[in-house]
């Protein structure tokens, strides 16, 4: 895992600045110029030494005839087999790493050797010889990659935005900002960013850099990839856990120690549990590490919201040691000025607890996690279903019943950790059984006018009008949208920041494309049925995953206390910027109004932060300092 900067164009790359992204790769930093003055190029890259530690690893590398230059921030957990793949054709490697892999492989099959990699990553592959750059990006986006054109002829890209911030004229935010602001799940899957001048490369998408123009094409389309399943549903879960197993396994390939980040939860509890049930297991050994034992969890003493408890449980029937991470919003070695700036988007939530994590896991020693992102989205484990069921109409009437019922019968009932959400979804389940043969406009009734102009908004892309997408049940497309579109990105996004602030690099099983295209070719009876979510995930974890977690049916998620700390310890610095005027006249009434109450909720902590991000992140980007 690492920072990738590089310049095609630029005469003078003195704002090429290599320490701006030197928290993503502390290990080592690498810079190549071309010497070319008619058309300079300039590479840069700052490395997480996770596979072949030595110096023979680092970045930018050089094909033995110099003509190709290859940047790339990632890991391809299949390189084993690939690199078998091309010694048999007579390809000679130097390195242990993945990188030179991925780098002969590109050469040899252009852009459609990434349909064979199993990973992550974002690449420059710089042809000397043509003056061509082939730039690529992971299926679902996992790792960024951002660019700029300036004037004519001249590129710049960088991992994250703020390595490109020097070569803009002034940092302004976009034309649609306050689009963005109101609805921070619209843009992550598009080229579009927060900040004027700057475009990102689209997940499952590569493109070529020739003669000024920057040309992408995708790649990767989920819906090209799905396949037949068992009717059987056993042989549906004795797939689906081979799939997963084997998805853990590759990731667990290392030179480093790993970890995993957990939050209480069955996704990433799964992933513990599944690298200690290998770990457990005969077979032939293929670098994967033996040094896994390490979990953290964030821990919020006293708190509702503290997920300790169920951390404990799973790593005692595991026996695996647990570091709580005891979050001090004062002490978190972040101000939140500092955190805006360092996650550079827009956050729906504080990012104070999850960099304090990350950094914790970073200070014990951990280069890598394995956790639990994605599951949600492939199973539907969020609480709100009011979008799920956004497609009802009368052809769907008895497949939408059938799923009501499921929900009604399970968790939602028991569920009463928020109230008002419970309410909402027992009311929104009533209406559903009521007016299922009802046209759309009852949806828009119950919804309000706002939600029902987002959900537009949100069902506006591409893969619609995909043949597969129309075949999904309304369930899948729902969740298809959550993973693609909308929900997962932006939080796959926000997590490769709070991991790379600290040189922590998260690799995700639940993403792993196979997994992926499996779960989405299942019937939505498979994803939810015997009073449970994530049906099948349960299922074929039985006699993995310690029962207590396995069963449970609550919800918290990796969820801070607002509301408690913005009454508490943040309070000061809250109302520090408040009296500079730094913001809005409506923000500080929210505030008021918010410690008028006698009993504030997680729901009333997310309201006021909701309030006060969008001018907090101004502030941290354009008027606070730049490093």
């Amino acid at each position: 895992m690492c920072g990738l900067i590089g310049t095609i164009g630029f005469k003078d790359d003195s704002k090429l600045n290599l320490k701006t992204l030197s928290h993503r790769g502390p290990d080592s930093m690498g810079k190549w110029n071309s010497l070319d003055n008619e058309f300079p190029v300039a590479l840069g890259h700052t490395r997480l030494a996770i596979l072949d530690l030595t110096a023979a690893g680092n970045q930018p590398l050089l094909t033995e005839d110099n003509r190709f230059v290859f940047v790339y921030n990632g890991e391809i957990y299949n390189f084993i087999e690939l690199r078998s793949e091309l010694e048999s054709l007579g390809h000679v490697f130097k390195t242990k790493t993945d990188t030179e892999v991925f780098l002969k492989g590109l050469i040899l099959e252009g852009p459609s050797f990434q349909l064979r990699c199993n990973g992550m990553w974002s690449f420059c592959l710089w042809d000397r010889k043509k003056k061509t750059a082939l730039f690529g990006r992971d299926r679902f986006g996992k790792k960024p990659l951002f660019y700029s054109l300036i004037g004519n002829n001249k590129l710049v890209f960088a991992s994250e935005m703020k390595g490109i911030y020097p070569f803009l004229n002034s940092i302004q935010p976009s034309e649609k900002i306050n689009i963005y602001l109101q609805k921070s799940f619209c843009y992550e899957s598009s080229e579009d960013c927060v900040i004027a001048g700057i475009k990102r490369l689209r997940p499952g998408h590569y493109a070529i850099y020739k003669n000024g123009k920057f040309e992408s094409q995708r790649w990767w389309n989920t819906l090209d990839h799905l396949e037949d399943v068992p009717n059987n549903y056993q042989e549906q879960v004795e797939r689906w856990r081979e799939i997963f197993l084997d998805a853990v396994k590759i990731r667990m390939r290392s030179d480093v120690r790993i970890g995993t980040a957990l939050s209480g939860g069955l996704d990433s509890s799964a992933i513990l549990s599944a690298m200690n049930y290998l770990s457990n297991q005969k077979g032939s050994q293929t670098r994967e590490t033996q040094d896994w034992q390490h979990s953290f969890c964030a821990h919020y003493p006293g708190s509702s919201l503290d997920e300790t408890k169920w951390a404990r449980i799973l790593t005692n029937a595991v026996n695996v040691p647990l570091q709580e991470v005891t979050i001090d919003p004062l002490n978190s070695g972040w101000s939140i000025n500092e955190a805006l700036y360092q996650v550079e988007d827009p956050n729906l939530t504080l990012p104070l607890p999850m960099l304090a994590t990350y950094r914790a896991i970073s200070n014990s020693g951990i280069k890598v996690t394995l956790d639990g992102h994605g599951a949600d989205e492939l199973f539907i484990g969020y609480d709100d279903l009011k979008f799920a069921f956004k497609s009802s109409n009368a052809k769907e009437t008895a497949e939408l019943v059938s799923i009501v019922k499921s929900l009604e019968s399970g968790q939602y009932r028991h569920n009463t950790r928020n109230l008002k959400i419970n309410f909402f979804k027992i009311r929104f389940i009533e209406f559903l059984k009521s007016h299922l043969r009802k046209p759309k406009g009852y949806l828009m009734a119950l919804l309000g006018k706002r939600d029902w102009e987002f959900v537009r908004y949100k069902l506006e892309y591409a893969d619609q009008s995909h043949p597969q997408f129309k075949k999904l049940d309304p369930l899948s497309q729902y969740l298809y949208e959550l993973f693609h579109i909308t929900v997962l990105p932006t939080l796959v996004r926000n997590y490769d920041r709070y991991s790379m602030a600290s040189g922590v690099e998260i690799r995700m099983p639940f993403m792993d494309h196979r997994l992926v295209t499996y779960t989405f070719s299942l019937p939505w009876t498979s994803k939810i049925g015997g009073t449970y979510t994530k049906r099948i995930m349960r299922d074929a974890l039985k006699g993995i995953l310690p029962e207590p977690i396995r069963t449970r049916r609550d919800k918290i998620g990796w969820n801070a206390p607002f509301h408690e700390w913005f009454r508490g310890s943040l309070k000061s610095e809250i109302e520090e910027l408040i009296a500079t005027d730094v913001l809005s006249q409506k923000v500080k009434k929210a505030w008021q109004q918010f410690h008028k109450k006698t009993n504030p909720n997680y729901d009333d902590g997310q309201i006021i932060w909701t309030a006060l991000m969008p001018e907090l992140w101004k502030k941290a980007l354009f008027v606070g300092k730049h490093k």
